[in-house]
């Protein structure tokens, strides 16, 4: 059981941080449901972007690719 105190901080228990995978600095999005307070652990910009439209690359090299894009500039 945790009290609410003059700081506007909230403390997860370690069991719930654990749990959740939270390191300091996870941003938790806290909304109120059915008069309850509910926090969900929200993931980066960049975790969710991470692995999408890994199937452009596939058998092609990144580095060889933009050369072949700036080459077309010239064209």
């Amino acid at each position: 059981m945790r009290c609410a105190s003059v700081s506007p901080e909230v403390v997860v228990p370690k069991e719930v941080r654990e749990a959740l995978g939270l390191k300091p600095g996870s941003i938790l999005d806290v909304q109120i449901v059915d008069g309850k307070v509910v926090m969900v652990p929200q993931t980066s910009y960049t975790s969710r972007l991470f692995g999408k439209h890994r199937s452009l690359w596939q058998g092609e090299e990144a580095v060889d690719y933009i050369r072949s894009q700036r080459e077309s500039w010239c064209d």
